[in-house]
């Protein structure tokens, strides 16, 4: 690896040194920023931060889980996030919260080999598993959300969403391992059957094959397979009420809603299907394609959504101009993020794409030292079109997820996945 990589790596551990407190990791080191411990900002951040061997590094993440099982709900929920000053734990994101909950705690044993603390956490976990069965509202074992319920809580991602259900498989499974390590093999057997079931319906309902796709696959019903045979009939002489731009790229969908469907590529979705096993080795691969072909890590890696949802388009929602925030190639509508990068250099050390993977870390060792008003900001997400940094400087899980794709390059394995 060149030497800008291994400097970006210096940088990052000054980062995540910096957003080091005492109630955990904060998202960002700035208290103009996000001066809280976010469930999945940390549990991501997590993926490097356990990697460096730093004791206050590990010491916050461990208070991370504290402060989240503190503040888990009655019926399981995890906070999306707490306020270190105040301790006031906030629930409105909640898709994905409880979840990276599950998994950090898998992730941070396999890194410490701390028994003691997989126990102390084990009934919150189990905790929030259950709370997630009912998300299952209507027991086809795909979880129900909100719209903008999830990481990209200002987008219109709702109903059945891929990247909350590819991330309850990867809870699940990460459940079982934690269940055979305390012993507990009954639940062990459980977990794992779930996400078995899991991967098959995300990889049965999901995958959009192309042109000759249209309404013939796209599953609409969730109920009967009779009245899923009916719709298919019914649907494939009708044509599409929207038009549908990566008709000529196999990819995972975004969403499945009662009688629609998003048909964006949500990198975030895609690239965990793949990481986690969701995905075989030939859908991997046409989706690694598709990504290349539309130009997603360009100019640096990743693009949160291709192409960007623009007024005309169905999923259009009003509160995408507020501050701006969300207009097309901004934000989760098209924005370069750093941390979603760490995954994309992840997914090609996963494929064994070895030499494009050591590019991309160059790439994404770039776009972390650009910044609004200094170097190597870290910053949080940079303009899909023009790379322009305009977030928060100094963020947790940039640094943390190119430490995670450094480590995952340099070794050629992806670690935990």
């Amino acid at each position: 690896m060149k030497q800008k990589c291994h400097h970006a790596y210096e940088q990052a551990m000054k980062v995540l040194k910096k957003c080091v407190h005492g109630v955990g990791i904060k998202a960002s080191a700035q208290m103009s920023g996000y001066p809280q411990v976010w469930a999945r900002d940390s549990m991501i951040t997590l993926l490097g931060a356990s990697l460096t061997g730093d004791g206050k590094i590990l010491h916050a993440l461990k208070s991370s889980f504290e402060i989240l099982k503190k503040k888990q709900t009655p019926l399981g929920s995890i906070p999306n996030n707490v306020h270190v000053g105040t301790l006031k734990p906030n629930y409105q994101a909640y898709a994905d919260a409880g979840l990276w909950f599950v998994i950090g705690n898998a992730f941070f044993f396999r890194q410490t080999h701390n028994k003691s603390f997989l126990k102390r956490n084990y009934e919150a976990i189990k905790k929030t598993l259950s709370w997630y069965e009912y998300q299952n509202v209507d027991q086809t074992g795909l979880i129900t959300m909100e719209e903008g319920s999830d990481w990209e809580d200002l987008l219109a991602i709702r109903s059945k969403g891929l990247y909350v259900n590819v991330l309850h498989y990867l809870a699940l499974r990460s459940a079982g391992v934690i269940a055979k390590n305390l012993g507990d093999l009954k639940s062990e057997r459980v977990y794992l059957k779930m996400a078995r079931n899991l991967r098959s319906r995300i990889n049965h309902y999901f995958w959009w094959k192309g042109k000759d796709n249209a309404f013939t696959h796209i599953k609409f019903s969730f109920g009967t397979q009779t009245s899923a045979d009916r719709s298919k009939k019914l649907m494939g002489k009708l044509s599409l009420p929207f038009e549908h731009t990566l008709n000529d790229i196999s990819y995972y969908l975004p969403y499945l809603t009662f009688r629609s469907y998003g048909h964006w590529l949500d990198s975030f979705g895609n690239l965990l299907a793949i990481l986690s096993g969701v995905a075989g080795a030939s859908r991997a691969s046409a989706v690694l394609e598709g990504i290349k072909k539309y130009k997603l890590a360009e100019p640096y890696p990743i693009k949160a959504i291709h192409p960007p949802i623009c007024p005309d388009d169905k999923d259009w929602r009003y509160y995408y101009q507020f501050e701006g925030l969300s207009m097309p190639h901004q934000y989760h509508n098209g924005g370069i993020w750093p941390f979603l990068g760490g995954f994309y250099v992840a997914t090609l050390v996963k494929m064994n794409r070895h030499k494009e993977a050591e590019k991309a870390l160059e790439k994404l060792a770039e776009l972390n030292w650009l910044g609004v008003n200094k170097e190597w900001e870290f910053n949080e997400w940079f303009h899909g079109e023009t790379a322009q940094a305009m977030g928060n400087p100094d963020q947790a899980w940039s640094a943390g997820m190119y430490i995670y794709a450094y480590e995952a390059v340099r070794r050629k394995n992806t670690i935990f996945f």
